[in-house]
């Protein structure tokens, strides 16, 4: 009985041995494989990328880049991520979704975690080739960094432009017009622009710096600068109504701007009423008829039709002209109609001075003309009432002498 009872303890015994050593083989299996997981996990794992990794660019610019950080660690992490390296003056942040971040969480596999990049570009840089760095990093050396470049170069720091804030202006002649221009140098360097214009013969046009009061012929605009110019257009006088196209240049040694600029003169009416040699005055006499020539004029720039005159006249008076019905059918801008009118005094009118005046008139304008007229005595009647005073004296005379001595 006691052999029995040793044998199993035996039995048992080697059992336990071969259990632990099955134990021990297989806890030092599961540790080479969470070994070697942790391997793959330090040795790989984030991957930082975007399909824009060189980028030209113009000073001024805001960019936003699209970056895509993946996970092939076999589990999801939490990744801090930064912007470790930037050209002096640019100013750049990382979002996540409708935030700026600075710490992501990564899903392992799939499409990973999109990031946004956003930059700006200074307004002023030189010629060149810029790198800016953007690293994701989650601890352990599971990490990854991606330079993006930015080249900048004269081409495509852009043209520069010369334009206005409202181009066409109107007005009638005799108007001084003034434009509201911006030149901007989009370059690299300084720029120093030539300013000119190809106005109709007649035409003054002057160009002033903002917020100055001399005119000038040339400017000089920094890098990335835009320069305020008001360019003042006079017309010649008398310029007849239309539409006139004025293009002021901008040149220097990179290129040629240009802004086109409209000038419409609208219709100017005029008209005045006076005599071939400009006196205001004339004599007649009572229930006699006098010949008066009047000066007819368009001082605007728009011909006049049915231009009609009247005139104002002292009680009795009547004047005729010599018109059908009393009217111009046109006069040219500019020209002067003479035309006669017959005056005839009142035949009770006394010897003096009246006043006469002659309007002119049409749909758009008017004008009237004074006159004195002087009414002078009919030379008839002048000597009859010489003779009646020489009877008078010689009769009074006859009676002094005939009567005096009594």
């Amino acid at each position: 009985m006691e052999k029995v009872i040793a044998l199993n303890r035996k039995e048992w015994a080697e059992k336990i041995r071969r259990s632990a050593w099955a134990c021990t083989l297989i806890l030092a299996v599961l540790l080479m494989l969470l070994m070697g997981a942790r391997r793959t996990y330090g040795a790989g794992g984030l991957e930082l990328n975007t399909d824009y990794p060189g980028i030209s660019v113009k000073p001024g610019d805001t960019l936003s880049i699209g970056l895509t950080l993946e996970n092939a660690t076999g589990t999801g992490l939490d990744a801090d991520v930064s912007i470790t390296s930037l050209p002096e003056g640019w100013e750049a942040y990382l979002q996540g979704g409708s935030y700026e971040v600075s710490r992501v969480h990564v899903n392992s596999g799939g499409e990973g975690t999109n990031l946004t990049l956003h930059v700006t570009v200074p307004g002023e840089l030189t010629e060149g080739t810029y790198q800016a760095v953007v690293q994701a990093s989650a601890g352990e050396g599971v990490s990854d960094t991606l330079p993006i470049t930015f080249e900048v170069s004269q081409v495509n720091a852009g043209k520069g432009s010369f334009t206005s804030e409202y181009p066409e202006q109107e007005g009638p002649s005799g108007t001084s017009f003034s434009f509201s221009t911006t030149l901007i140098n989009n370059g690299l360097k300084n720029q120093s622009y030539s300013l000119s214009s190809n106005a109709p013969a007649g035409w003054n046009v002057s160009f002033t710096p903002s917020g100055e009061s001399t005119t000038v012929a040339g400017i000089e605009v920094e890098p990335s600068q835009s320069q305020g110019l008001t360019v003042d257009v006079k017309p010649p006088e008398g310029i007849e109504a239309g539409e006139y196209a004025i293009s002021c240049s901008a040149v220097s040694a990179d290129e040629t701007l240009s802004t086109d600029l409209t000038v419409v003169i609208t219709g100017t009416y005029g008209i005045t009423v006076s005599t071939p040699d400009g006196r205001l005055s004339f004599d007649a006499h009572a229930n006699q008829t006098s010949d008066l020539t009047l000066n007819v004029t368009n001082t605007g720039n728009v011909d006049l039709t049915n231009v009609s005159l009247t005139s104002s006249l002292p009680s009795g008076w009547t004047s005729t002209f010599e018109l059908e019905d009393n009217t111009i059918e046109s006069i040219p801008a500019g020209s002067t109609t003479q035309v006669i009118v017959h005056v005839t005094p009142d035949a009770d009118a006394i010897t003096g001075d009246y006043a006469a005046s002659f309007t002119a008139s049409c749909e758009e304008t008017s004008a009237s003309a004074d006159f004195r007229v002087s009414v002078k005595t009919s030379t008839v009647w002048g000597i009859v009432a010489i003779v009646i005073i020489l009877c008078t004296v010689g009769g009074v005379g006859y009676v002094f002498r005939k009567y005096g001595r009594r």
